[in-house]
């Protein structure tokens, strides 16, 4: 039944009922959370849709302003990222996140709730995350102003970008140039009990095979460019096998994309292939590009090369995992925007809600209740940094 009374005109008037329990707080939270999260799930993000990263990030802009708290949309080579920081742009700690996807089938950008979990096309990457940080920020400065406090006493900023998954270069990279933080949390990688302090580095290498072009019915007469790249293929994978170590923390390959051919009747004269290496500190990068160069018959071009993140000691870091009882540290295979903290001296782990390694696929899933536990240790964080600065 409707709670509320009848006015002096005999009008019913609602009654707002207070939440009165931590319980009930924390539940209100995380279904705010979640219904934000829905929200961006639904703009199809991705790379090849620029359009749709802009009206998402048009979307948060929207969102903070709604809530009269003070951000920047700036924008890189056709990228948005968004900043919600002090006017001064400096801020004990940062989150960051993105809201570009992996492209996906349409049916993965409605968002769908079950069992717990909450599925759809960046559920766990990253667009839990934007919802998370954003909330996060609104309800601490609400509280503030209640208590009449001044929006720019909170020790924390949200920097949300648009290109992490085609390498952060407009995005994370260029944004945080313009941020002055003491240390970085990256949503987007780990779990709630486990917090990345390293991931591995990035090499895309490409193989380019050249042979001579004839009819097809006449194979003899020409010099099949596929064949010779499934040669150097099979060479490049030596370069993998018999690896091992803890957690595979050894360098792996994956054979990504292959181009060749252009009619079916035709020898082709030119085939390439692209290799996705990822490689770690134990790893000499120049030596292996020399030798898996001198080992093949085709052109080995490296397109693409990104250094390992490792997270250096901070006390902030110390601080954090007193806190979150049962967090460990550990390592991760993928990459983050968190590499590119090195470059502007900003200490930083890379960090999240549970996922079960879902990321790209097509169950990719958030634990709803791993949003409660993470959200609850990221306000008891920010309390903590602001009673007790560093």
């Amino acid at each position: 039944m409707p709670q509320g009374s009848l006015n002096h005109h005999g009008q019913f008037q609602s009654r707002r009922i207070p939440i009165e329990t931590a319980a009930e707080q924390s539940s209100a939270i995380v279904r705010e959370i979640v219904d934000l999260t829905k929200d961006l799930i639904r703009f199809k993000s991705t790379d090849t849709r620029p359009e749709e990263i802009h009206k998402c990030a048009r979307f948060i802009e929207t969102w903070f302003k709604g809530h009269d708290i003070a951000c920047t949309v700036v924008k890189n080579g056709g990228v948005p990222s968004i900043r919600a920081l002090p006017a001064n742009r400096q801020t004990p700690l940062l989150l960051m996140s993105h809201i570009d996807v992996v492209n996906a089938t349409d049916s993965l950008f409605e968002p769908v709730e079950k069992d717990g979990r909450l599925y759809g096309r960046g559920a766990i990457d990253d667009k839990y995350a934007a919802a998370l940080s954003m909330v996060l920020l609104k309800n601490r400065i609400q509280s503030d102003r209640r208590k009449g406090l001044a929006d720019g006493v909170q020790p924390l900023g949200v920097l949300i970008t648009g290109d992490e998954e085609i390498g952060g270069y407009n995005g994370a990279r260029s944004a945080l140039g313009g941020i002055d933080c003491s240390f970085c949390i990256a949503l987007d990688g780990g779990r709630v009990d486990k917090i990345v302090v390293k991931e591995k580095g990035i090499l895309r290498l490409k193989v380019v095979a050249r042979g001579k072009t004839a009819h097809g019915a006449r194979p003899w007469q020409g010099e099949n460019a596929i064949e010779r790249l499934m040669a150097d293929c099979l060479v490049i994978k030596g370069f993998f096998e018999g690896l091992t170590g803890p957690e595979h923390w050894h360098r792996t390959m994956n054979l990504s994309v292959i181009r060749a051919g252009d009619s079916v009747n035709q020898v082709p004269d030119k085939a390439e292939a692209t290799f996705d290496i990822r490689y770690t500190e134990h790893d000499d990068v120049d030596d292996l590009v020399r030798r898996i160069q001198a080992a093949v018959s085709g052109e080995v071009i490296t397109e693409e090369r990104e250094p390992l993140f490792i997270s250096p000691g901070s006390p902030y870091r110390e601080r954090l995992l007193a806190l979150a009882a049962g967090t460990r540290t550990g390592i991760a295979h993928g990459a983050s925007d968190a590499r590119f903290l090195s470059q502007f001296g900003i200490p930083g782990i890379v960090w999240g809600a549970d996922g079960n390694s879902s990321q790209h696929s097509m169950e990719e899933h958030v634990e709803i209740q791993s949003l409660s536990r993470l959200y609850d240790l990221l306000d008891r964080f920010v309390s903590d940094i602001r009673e007790n600065p560093i």
